[in-house]
């Protein structure tokens, strides 16, 4: 903008020049065309400028380990006036906060999450001349998600998980069945047929589902950032593990906020409590020093050596 007024200035001097060299109506006219450019630019730019709003541009989300870049995003429904600003990231796990250049590389060596927000913001008018400061800067998280851990070998929680079977709600197929006499409202499709012409008595198979116990993840939001990559990474890989099984799990975790609770019955909320977990800040304290019941129980520490 400096630049541009300087610009200015010096067309507006040449103008003085000819004016006061020249003296005739073509020299006054250019002139007061000069002298009135800026304030007929500035009227032209204020509906832009009124709906203008900027924001960082960029992926939400990355790997571990993948290039990837922000920069400076401006929208309007008019031509976009020059506009300027500066980036500042936000580690969002350890409250770090730093500058950064718009399509400078975003640091994604460890995995974590990181509010970026626009500083001094300013929105020009056409000419560049006249600037303002932003009315409407929208902040937006960037999350570097980890890659799996390989983890040892795993029991087989089918074993000891079912502790009792009941009856499935809305019928259709399982693997065991019970059988049981007919009752009025009962579906004709789950007749026993041949155990019924035998008895002479309507006897139904019953689709059964196991009644598992509770599964139960714990995890510590804290250590080094190398630490952390491996906490999560063996999240994923543990939870990918027990989804594949149809086993639905309990993530507790120990952040800054507290225990936070996560229920998992699927691919989609792994990936939710995750996310979560990369915008938490992180704690000092042990979730081992509280006693949580479950009938299996796994800690996922960050220790290089962990089987």
């Amino acid at each position: 903008m400096a630049g541009r007024r300087c610009l200015y200035l010096a067309v507006l001097a040449g103008c003085v020049v000819f004016y006061v060299s020249y003296g005739e109506w073509l020299a006054w006219v250019v002139l007061v065309a000069v002298l009135g450019l800026p304030w007929l630019s500035l009227l032209v730019s204020l509906p832009a400028i009124w709906d203008f709003h900027m924001s960082s541009g960029g992926p939400s989300a990355l790997t571990i380990g993948t290039e990837g870049s922000v920069w400076l995003a401006a929208a309007s429904r008019y031509p976009i006036p020059p506009c300027r600003g500066k980036l500042r990231l936000k580690n969002c796990l350890t409250g770090e906060t730093r500058r950064h250049k718009p399509g400078k590389p975003l640091p994604t060596n460890h995995c974590g999450g990181y509010t970026v927000t626009v500083e001094r913001a300013r929105v020009c008018d056409y000419l560049g001349l006249f600037a303002f400061p932003v009315r409407r800067v929208r902040a937006r998280t960037i999350l570097i998600r980890p890659d799996p851990v390989r983890l040892g070998a795993l029991p087989d929680l089918e074993r000891f998980l079912a502790r009792s079977w009941k009856p499935k709600f809305g019928g259709g197929y399982a693997e065991n069945h019970e059988l049981r006499l007919y009752r009025p409202g009962d579906s004709l499709n789950q007749v026993h047929w041949k155990l019924t012409a035998k008895t002479g008595k309507l006897i139904l198979r019953e689709p059964m589902e196991p009644q598992r116990g509770l599964i139960l993840l714990t995890l510590n939001l804290r250590g080094t950032p190398e630490e952390l990559d491996r906490k999560l990474g063996r999240l994923l890989t543990l939870g990918r593990h027990l989804l594949e099984q149809n086993l639905p799990f309990e993530l507790r975790a120990l952040t800054g906020d507290g225990v936070q609770a996560f229920p998992v019955g699927e691919e989609r909320q792994l990936m939710k409590a995750i996310d979560t977990l990369l915008c938490s800040e992180m704690t000092r304290e042990d979730i081992r020093e509280q006693d949580y019941r479950a009938s299996w129980k796994y800690h996922i520490g960050g220790e290089a050596d962990e089987a």
